[in-house]
């Protein structure tokens, strides 16, 4: 924490400490919506809809929908030291909060604050003045130290002995430094880092599927290449939008997972508000760019977000059906890579492409089920310990239907046209379905990693297995 200015803290001012975004390193409002949009999207937006003018009605109404989970949310060490310290030193310490009265007592009692604490009330949206008139009246003018993040504490700041200020923007910043009181500035603000991170540009690897009906087709012309490259392109920042909304209706799941807590939403890291203005931009900058290659493929690119959209909100709470819907994304982009290179992929090698992704996504399910520790479901999943054994079967099945599917595809779909040696090419399957037994069998144990795209670059063993494969591939040409 940086001061402005050195100041003896007397032990009788009182610690006025706003919850959105200083306590906690999340919005509870934003949670609630995303929490209820997880639980009832319809339900949710008919709420949001019809109480846009009500704020402390709507989020009344969002909360007989869904409730965070006050113990999951990420909480910022600086400020909680600070509450502690004041707590140790004999001073009264107080949260006020735009937040419902409910959950600001929620979080009250989680950080032991005795209060009195205050939040909104159905005839009281506590923001801006409203919450600066509450503080005023309860300790006066130069009566209490505050500590905020945004531009809507301004007001309380005003009134206050001491300003405590989150991650403040360079105006905002400005602006109380000219208030002429004793300022210290908590430097713990997103970066382009946690901007990245949340991107998942290594996923981005996944979109090589869409090349592959290019690279089939060859020789081809240059714009053909760069119509598939800019494709690419527009689905890499489709699936960065995708991500951050599938973590954004994730986030309790996420919080209660051993590794993606770590995610930079889920962590308070990259706040709510800011991860939807950049799925928003990714989403423009997405189908700008489909439209620009070809409207099928902008066809393409939103298909791919509706059914991500409703993966996300209902779809991937049901068994098998999940699976299979994985297994579509896969499919899309592969049919995306033949329309913007104008060739024609045929049925059976369709069919190998979902029967491979079919199986890797059997394989997250046994990976999570392997690693669970209690008997009961994955939480946010449909599954149970008592489907392994169903998941393995379905797994294996779809690994072996693969191979069957690109042996037929490379002799009978007149791959002669365009192979020099269709069984040599066939011959690159022996490797490729051993690399996919042992995902499996890796899965099984629990060794698999979460993320199949990062198990598979660091196995060395399994990248040898897809290495081998690919050179007889490209041989057989």
């Amino acid at each position: 924490m940086q001061e402005k200015t050195q100041h003896q803290e007397p032990k009788t001012i009182p610690l006025v400490v706003d919850v959105d975004g200083t306590l906690l390193r999340t919005d509870l409002l934003l949670e609630t919506i995303w929490a209820a949009l997880g639980r009832n999207a319809i339900a949710t937006l008919l709420v949001l809809i019809g109480n846009l003018a009500n704020p402390a009605v709507l989020k009344r109404k969002l909360l007989a929908i869904a409730r965070p989970d006050i113990g999951l949310l990420p909480e910022r060490q600086d400020v909680l030291e600070l509450v502690r310290n004041s707590k140790a030193q004999g001073r009264s310490v107080h949260l006020a909060s735009g937040a419902d009265e409910t959950l600001v007592t929620a979080v009250a009692e989680r950080f032991e604050i005795p209060g009195p604490n205050w939040g909104t009330r159905l005839e009281r949206n506590l923001t801006r003045q409203e919450k600066a008139a509450v503080i005023l009246g309860q300790f006066g003018a130069e009566g209490y130290d505050y500590a905020g993040n945004s531009w809507a504490d301004l007001p309380s700041w005003q009134t206050a002995r001491r300003i405590i200020a989150v991650a403040p923007d360079r105006r905002l910043t400005a602006r109380l430094n000219g208030l002429g009181k004793p300022v210290s500035i908590v430097k713990d603000g997103w970066t382009l880092r946690d901007v990245f991170r949340e991107m998942r540009l290594f996923q981005w690897i996944k979109n090589l599927l869409i090349f592959l009906p290019f690279l089939a087709g060859l020789p081809a012309s240059a714009p053909a290449g760069l119509a598939v490259l800019a494709a690419a392109l527009s689905f890499g920042l489709s699936a960065s939008a995708v991500y951050i909304f599938n973590d954004l209706t994730d986030l309790d799941a996420d919080r209660r997972h051993p590794e993606k807590r770590h995610r930079p939403i889920a962590s308070g890291r990259l706040p709510i508000s800011v991860a939807m203005g950049l799925g928003t931009i990714l989403v423009t900058l997405s189908w700008g760019i489909a439209l620009a290659v070809d409207p099928l493929v902008w066809a393409m690119a939103a298909l791919y977000m509706v059914l991500n959209l409703a993966y996300s909100l209902s779809l991937k709470k049901k068994r098998w059906i999940d699976l299979g819907l994985l297994a579509t994304f896969f499919l899309i982009r592969l049919i995306t890579g033949a329309i913007a290179a104008n060739v024609t992929v045929t049925p059976l090698y369709l069919g190998f492409v979902f029967a491979v992704f079919l199986s890797l996504a059997c394989v997250k399910r046994l990976t999570a089920l392997a690693r669970l520790k209690t008997p009961e479901q994955l939480h946010g999943r449909g599954y149970r310990p008592a489907d392994t054994r169903n998941l393995e079967r379905l797994a294996y099945g779809s690994a072996f239907a693969s191979v069957v599917l690109f042996l037929l595809a490379t002799l009978l779909d007149g791959a002669a046209t365009y192979v020099s040696t269709p069984p040599l090419m066939s011959l690159a399957m022996l490797p490729f379905g051993l690399w996919l037994a042992r995902v499996i069998r890796l899965s099984l144990t629990g060794r698999e990693d979460y993320d199949t795209v990062v198990f598979v670059t660091r196995d060395k063993v399994g990248l040898s297995m897809l290495a081998l494969s690919i050179v007889i591939f490209l041989i057989s040409y």
